[in-house]
């Protein structure tokens, strides 16, 4: 006997299945190629998951044709139950968004925070731990320089991060001898939140050179692509470059070298004894080898911040995707599309495949999938996406537990209908 979940006639239309504001599953991300982790984020656009699904070779003509059209209804629901989402969190943001006219505030800064946790976590977003900003601050990835990140002065300050990538570069090697391939790990996305203290903050602690200006009032939202995880630190605006544990020996090593040769030297005049046999002119050529090389290290190091300071701005332009509000847009566009994947991939492998799969059948089918069609392992979120199913009516499970799917016909008529009814004017 089968049994329909959710499926009950007395139903209120239409039914809260999309953009109520809960989230309930666990929020992780996707690490391509060669990781061993896992994570729920599927790094594949939408029109490639629909042009490789809708081209199954098991896939008869009249079902690629009806899935094509489910697709297409699945689409348009969650993007008008994304644009309520959108206008709410809009609307929260408007008067702190620092491109308004007038000056920013921040009422109701907590609520729209609590409200764009949640639209990210929808979208399989994961906040930034502090242990991986400690990573940053420790290690480099592109910029051979530490950077100290001035938190105190940021009132608010959060990290999120969507996909992982790693890709090789060619790297010179510590004293520059050689030349090596190393696996670069990057944050696929990265979402900035800062909100920097007020100007009379930084004149009561005496720190009105570092003060950012009025441009800096409000709350700043910022989204960058493929930033390197260990150099994390360097899309904050209130950095202070520091010199390495390195670049100081490479400076201090020469200076102690040539003093103990000297001290070796001329130690025997200071104690009243004869002076060595190295002429005064060699001694003063050591000094000035020893002197040429600290000065190329100390340059050395100055070109580092040099280069350091051009490559942002070049990441400014290159990698900054979007500021502000418009930040807004994408965190929903990004989420909608997640949501359709996930359904629309439980709905035609459980129409297709002949077999009624559970839960972790599925599950298995779809990563293998994915896996097989675009070289990614995805930890699928089979638990939500068959909630999906069932929310909007469409999933059948039998006693035994398998699933299964209604035809497309009465699938599209439930849609339909669900369409139909947004609005009861």
């Amino acid at each position: 006997m089968r049994v329909v979940l959710k499926r009950c006639t007395t139903t209120k239309w239409p039914p809260p299945f999309i953009g109520n504001g809960k989230i309930e599953k666990p929020v992780t991300v996707i690490m391509r190629m060669g990781s061993d982790v896992r994570q729920h984020y599927i790094p594949i656009s939408r029109s490639k998951i629909k042009e490789e699904l809708f081209r199954l070779e098991e896939l008869p003509d009249e079902v690629s044709t009806g899935l094509r059209k489910i697709s297409q209804m699945l689409e348009v629901i969650w993007h008008h139950s994304s644009h309520a989402q959108l206008e709410k969190l809009k609307n929260l943001y408007e008067s702190m968004n620092p491109d308004q006219i007038g000056i920013p505030d921040s009422v109701g800064k907590e609520e729209f925070l609590e409200t764009l946790r949640e639209a990210l976590h929808k979208g399989n977003w994961r906040e930034i731990s502090e242990e991986e900003m400690d990573a940053a601050h420790e290690g480099e990835n592109v910029f051979p320089i530490s950077l100290n990140v001035r938190f105190d002065e940021l009132v608010t300050s959060h990290l999120f991060k969507l996909g992982e990538i790693r890709k090789p570069e060619l790297r010179t090697s510590l004293f520059g001898l050689k030349k090596e391939d190393v696996i670069v790990e990057s944050y696929d996305r990265v979402i900035q939140i800062l909100q920097f203290h007020d100007e009379d903050w930084f004149k009561e602690r005496k720190r009105m050179k570092h003060y950012p200006g009025e441009v800096a009032t409000g709350l700043h939202l910022r989204l960058f692509k493929a930033v390197p995880k260990l150099d994390l630190e360097t899309i904050f605006p209130n950095t202070s470059p520091e010199m390495r544990y390195i670049d100081k020996i490479k400076i201090i090593a020469p200076l102690i070298g040539g003093l103990f040769t000297l001290l070796i030297k001329f130690g025997p005049v200071l104690l009243g004894s004869s002076a060595g046999d190295t002429s005064i002119s060699i001694i003063g050529g050591i000094c000035a080898a020893f002197g040429t090389y600290i000065l190329k290290s100390y340059m050395s190091y100055q070109k580092t911040r040099d280069k350091y300071k051009t490559q942002i701005s070049m990441d400014l332009y290159f990698k900054g995707q979007a500021n502000n509000a418009a930040v807004l847009n994408m965190i929903i566009d990004l989420a909608e599309e997640q949501e359709v994947k996930e359904a629309l991939l439980a709905y035609a492998f459980l129409l297709v495949d002949q077999e009624h799969h559970n839960y972790e059948s599925l599950d298995r089918r779809i990563e293998e999938w994915l896996l097989n069609s675009f070289d990614v392992e995805v930890g699928f979120e089979i638990d939500d996406a068959i909630r999906k199913l069932g929310d909007m009516r469409l999933l059948l499970k039998e006693d035994d537990g398998s699933l299964s799917v209604l035809p497309i016909e009465e699938s599209l008529k439930i849609l339909d209908d669900y369409w139909d009814h947004i609005y009861g004017y």
